[in-house]
């Protein structure tokens, strides 16, 4: 994972020194030129947790009101975070500001296959664990779980009045984020189907089984 870890930063730091090549390579828009200042200062770097340093919609809803620090030691044991640069990492982890997605283009390097690689010893880990995914298709493609982990695809539906279901968008990531708050809420691993169906009750939603994915179903 260092050597990984080292060989796509040393390439995100390269490409950023480039205002064009770096604006193509992270797919930045005009107004995100200063992301690539965001990477230089790797060389130099100030760290916080990861889950302090993650923002969005997911993590505003994972940490609203903030978090407790049993929450927060829980997270650490149970809660890990895909990272484009680090890998999967603990929430607990520390480290630095970064700007570079999972559809990132860097010069030379294949993320990817880099990720997938690099995460086969990282997997095991997690053996005879069960895994909940909470992951996008995107970063999930990093570092695909092996068949031999127990593991549940979580998809988000919307469902209205006469039972027509949708899939959603925004509020997909606010209620992973809502249900991963919950897990960390409860004090219990999310390994047994009795245990996600408390959490999903706690972050407000339903909660299904289908052809190995968890649904967490909205109401609208």
């Amino acid at each position: 994972m260092a050597s990984t870890q080292a060989e796509i930063q040393e390439a995100l730091i390269l490409v950023s020194k480039d205002s064009k090549a770096g604006v193509a390579a992270l797919k930045l828009g005009p107004k995100q030129l200063d992301e690539l200042a965001v990477n230089l200062a790797l060389t130099n770097p100030t760290i916080m947790p990861a889950i302090d340093r993650y923002t969005g919609v997911l993590y505003d809803a994972l940490k609203l009101g903030g978090l407790s620090k049993r929450q927060r030691s829980f997270a650490g044991e149970i809660m890990f975070i895909q990272s484009s640069l680090f890998g999967l990492i603990s929430a607990l982890d520390q480290i630095p500001n970064y700007r570079l997605s999972a559809a990132a283009k860097l010069p030379g390097l294949d993320l990817r296959e880099l990720w997938n690689l690099a995460h086969e010893s990282v997997w095991e880990r997690f053996r005879g664990e069960t895994v909940i995914d909470l992951r996008s298709k995107a970063y999930a493609r990093l570092a695909p779980i092996p068949e031999w982990i127990d593991s549940y695809q979580v998809e988000v539906l919307a469902q209205d009045d006469r039972g027509t279901r949708r899939a959603l968008n925004h509020f997909n990531k606010q209620a992973k984020g809502s249900f991963a708050r919950a897990s960390i809420s409860l004090d219990t691993k999310p390994d047994k189907p009795q245990d996600l169906r408390k959490i999903s009750r706690l972050a407000g939603l339903d909660f299904e089984i289908v052809d190995g994915a968890l649904l967490l179903i909205t109401h609208t």
